[in-house]
């Protein structure tokens, strides 16, 4: 009987300050909303960054393809050339090789350029192959 007398007064005090009130729910809303927001435009940022990053990984990889060309051809036949390939995300790129001689060793670059998000890029490598007088 004791512990009842005590149970039923704590019951009355927790009733009249029992749940949260529509103020504190509003605020909470709001504030989870904000949070949401700016994760939401971390995301877009991140997606933006990542789909940078993937057409520079092919851009790179164009080049790469056409200097890897021009290191097994043989001395005489490097010479420079174009074209406008198209990356497998559907940007076309522009792909310019130049060959520079002096002596026995040739410069080759290459340079590929894109236009994505209304913004022109550009990736270049540069080698230069020596004439060994030994045929790939």
């Amino acid at each position: 009987m004791f512990g009842g007398c005590f149970m039923n007064r704590w019951l009355i005090k927790r009733g009249e300050n029992e749940g949260f009130t529509l103020v504190e729910v509003l605020i909470a809303i709001v504030l989870l909303s904000v949070a949401l927001l700016a994760l939401a435009g971390l995301q877009i940022v991140s997606i933006r960054s990542n789909s940078f990053g993937n057409h520079m990984t092919e851009a790179v990889t164009l080049a790469k393809d056409v200097m890897e060309e021009m290191k097994n051809t043989q001395w005489e036949q490097i010479q420079g050339s174009t074209d406008d390939p198209q990356g497998a995300s559907g940007i076309v790129y522009h792909r310019v090789c130049s060959v520079t001689a002096s002596d026995e060793i040739k410069t080759v670059t290459v340079r590929v350029t894109w236009t994505w998000d209304e913004e022109n890029h550009q990736v270049a490598l540069v080698t230069k192959i020596a004439n060994l007088g030994v045929n790939p």
